[in-house]
């Protein structure tokens, strides 16, 4: 599951048959999983397909609901009798990327068949940037959690603030745990970026991302999913981290407080 370059793109026919299939188990994932889908299925209705992009930073959040995005659409676009046409995705870059986080959003550029837009931050001009180049865009999938900071009173569908670039913020899997985003992962098959593996449970820029001591054990780090309190996802974030100035996958709420979870 380790992010490689040069990998083909997915089948996403299969991806959608077996997301459907998850979404329809009598399991906690399962509902997690249906109601992403209704919300993922309510925006493609209200906007159509070509009004809507993802935005992605690599984090796990935004890459666990890239999976189902894909599933949405290639449904919707199979019953219509339509090809897979290329999601448009916004990633706002942190000034010092980590290297295997720039490898693995090229990777999945490849997989999911993506027209990535890569923008320079802070995040209100790169939203800006954006939507001077892609006027038609009028909504965001966006990979935000209740429990990421400042984003408790979210709604599955939450405008950005007037004072930010106009966009409808989509957030699907806003009910999900930090737990849940894993077991997903696992579950589906979902290709993840390889620091996840070293100890990494939230990631961020190089300056502001350290590997989480809460995962420290006889002198190894264990890979994220071990975690056993999920309070303690950012332990590894500093301070600096959570700024407006920070790009993230999560679009700010409120804009003079932007939620900086990379996933």
């Amino acid at each position: 599951m380790v992010s490689r370059t040069g990998v083909a793109e997915l089948d996403f026919a299969l991806l959608s048959e077996a997301t459907y299939r998850l979404a329809k188990q009598p399991s906690r994932l399962g509902a997690r999983v249906s109601s992403a889908l209704r919300v993922i299925e309510e925006a493609i209705e209200r906007y159509g397909p070509s009004h809507l992009a993802l935005s992605f930073n690599g984090g796990k959040d935004c890459t666990a609901l890239m999976h189902m995005v894909r599933a949405a659409l290639h449904k919707l676009e199979c019953d219509n009798g339509a090809h897979d046409s290329p999601l448009v995705t916004l990633c706002v870059l942190y000034k010092r990327q980590f290297l295997e986080v720039d490898d693995f959003v090229e990777h999945s550029v490849a997989r999911y068949n993506l027209e990535l837009a890569r923008k320079e931050g802070p995040m209100k001009q790169g939203l800006q940037s954006f939507k001077d180049n892609y006027p038609h865009i009028q909504a965001i999938f966006v990979g935000t959690r209740r429990d990421d900071p400042y984003s408790s009173s979210l709604g599955f569908f939450s405008p950005t603030d007037s004072d930010w670039p106009r966009f409808m913020r989509v957030n699907p899997i806003l009910d999900w745990s930090f737990d849940d985003i894993w077991e997903y992962i696992h579950t589906a098959g979902v290709h993840y970026c390889c620091l996840y593996e070293q100890g990494y449970t939230s990631l961020g820029d190089v300056d502001s991302t350290v590997r989480n001591p809460a995962l420290l054990k006889d002198g190894e780090y264990q890979p994220a999913w071990s975690l056993a309190n999920g309070r303690l996802e950012r332990s590894g974030r500093s301070s600096a981290s959570t700024t407006d100035s920070s790009p993230t996958s999560v679009l700010p709420v409120p804009a003079r407080k932007a939620s900086s979870n990379g996933g």
